[in-house]
């Protein structure tokens, strides 16, 4: 068991569209990360004591929110009515795999779909796991995320059934960049984050917006920010930044903390429907 007694929303946290694998079940949130299952409630991550470690990685539980927040918002009263709202928002370190494929059907897609393509991917191709005893997770069948190479094993026309469309040819295709070599997800932690970006665009499907989701949700990459008409449309509206203007404009505003500006406009705006 871990606490999170500071900056922590599960709702904003599950909500906020940086994770698909966290249900609300009434009272809480169950979650699958990396082939382990958590129950959170409130402020609380109940999970085995020998996953502690994981978890606290996962939650990023040092990541000092009050220091970040009081940068971010300076004399920007923009964004500091959109931290207000979703101040319980904390960015998680997710399993970079899970999140190229996660991204890649996210693309042109809603959230409930996004959902139930991948619920049926790990029920089809991942492992079933067993419910911890204690912890007050419900019961019910839970399955690890599938790795690249039992993707590739099942093959392509396997993926069919998921009803991903057009993106189950880029879900196999990034197994196989990922199972060939040619995109090392290993290597990805030491290298620049522009060079981890190309490195993430070798895979079809990958295009910026997605790349850059990829490195601010899994690699910790903070001065990313993820960028699609919604957002762009934002800031114009918002701040009055053209197309043109935005990369200036983020790195300006926000520095090495983009990726978490990007979250709090976001779900502010998103939630309230601009």
């Amino acid at each position: 068991m871990i606490r999170l007694n500071h900056d922590f929303s599960p709702k904003d946290t599950f909500e906020c569209g940086q994770c698909f694998r966290w249900n609300n079940y009434g009272t809480g949130y169950i979650g699958i990360a990396s082939g382990k299952i958590a129950r959170v409630e409130k402020n609380t991550v109940f999970c085995p004591e020998e996953d502690n470690e994981f978890w606290s990685g996962y939650f990023s539980v040092s990541t000092d929110y009050d220091e970040i927040k009081k940068i971010l918002t300076g004399s920007d009263t923009e964004l500091k009515k959109c931290i207000e709202f979703g101040k319980g928002i904390r960015i998680l370190k997710q399993d970079v795999w899970e999140t190229i494929i996660s991204f890649i059907i996210s693309a042109n897609n809603n959230i409930p779909r996004i959902k139930k393509i991948i619920e049926t991917m790990c029920r089809s191709f991942g492992d079933r796991l067993k419910i911890p005893e204690g912890l007050g997770i419900p019961d019910g069948e839970y399955y690890s995320f599938p790795s690249p190479g039992r993707i590739l094993k099942a093959g392509l026309s396997a993926l069919a059934p998921l009803r991903a469309g057009y993106r189950d040819k880029y879900i196999f295709h990034a197994a196989e960049t990922v199972c060939g070599g040619q995109t090392d997800l290993t290597r990805l932690p030491s290298l620049s984050t522009q060079d981890a970006k190309k490195e993430l665009m070798k895979i079809k499907g990958v295009g910026g917006k997605v790349a850059d989701c990829i490195l601010l949700f899994s690699l910790g990459r903070y001065e990313t920010f993820p960028k699609d008409v919604w957002i762009k449309r934002v800031l114009n509206t918002v701040y009055g930044v053209s197309e043109k203007e935005t990369d200036g404009f983020i790195a300006e505003k926000y520095g090495g903390y983009a990726g978490f500006a990007q979250q709090y406009l976001y779900y502010y705006y998103r939630e309230n429907n601009l």
